[in-house]
């Protein structure tokens, strides 16, 4: 009887190229498929039609459905991650001006945006698959943005009567909800234009008022 693979939390990716190229591609099929139907809607044996391969093969690449999943929600993850680090380090006006570069960005890759957003409402519950990494993500997010604005604050440049905290689940909450009417109707909204919009009244708000 051939032995199990093993789960991908006990299994090294392979170094050889056309192993990485295979986990890749067996990534981006998956992240179209969540997208479009959602993870519970996709099946392993779709995925694997759709790369070319079997569903053994997927499962040695992932060890599990889930395992799978985790690869795909961290690839768009890490992106988002590495830009609020970004901005953060910058933090004050620099850093708040610098959400409408990862609006552009954004706008160029609806699948990512569509994909966290069917996951997230797959995982409000506590036993969704990919809960515990939604709620690490966005805390990890937050404090991004707290550290920004403490930043500015620490610098002189934002009102030190702000709630760095609060004004992060604002940040956070809004730009989410433009994505959401973006990709519902992106003919009638355009999201770029309303991050900007949105940064510019962030600016107006928490800027310190020159001293007379």
């Amino acid at each position: 009887m051939a032995p199990k693979p093993a789960p991908e939390s006990d299994r090294q990716v392979s170094p050889s190229p056309r192993g990485v190229r295979r986990r890749e591609q067996i990534v981006d099929v998956a992240l179209t498929l969540f997208a479009s139907s959602g993870y519970r809607g996709t099946g392993m044996t779709e995925v694997a039609s759709q790369v070319g391969i079997t569903e053994p093969g997927v499962l040695y690449h992932f060890g599990t459905k889930v395992g799978l999943l985790h690869a795909v929600i961290e690839q768009r993850a890490k992106l988002s991650q590495a830009f609020a680090r970004d901005v953060a380090e910058q933090g004050g006006l620099a850093g708040i001006r610098e959400i409408v570069a990862l609006a552009h960005r954004s706008a160029r890759e609806p699948d990512l945006i569509k994909l966290f957003a069917v996951l997230l409402a797959e995982n409000f519950e506590d036993d969704g698959p990919a809960h515990d990494f939604f709620v690490e993500h966005y805390r990890a997010l937050r404090v991004s943005v707290v550290e920004l604005i403490e930043a500015g604050q620490r610098r002189g440049e934002l009102r030190a009567d702000v709630d760095p905290a609060l004004k992060a689940v604002e940040i956070l909450g809004t730009l989410d909800g433009m994505a959401n009417q973006w990709l519902l109707d992106p003919e009638a909204v355009d999201f770029v234009a309303c991050v900007e919009a949105y940064v510019a009244t962030l600016e107006r708000d928490l800027a310190l008022a020159p001293s007379s």
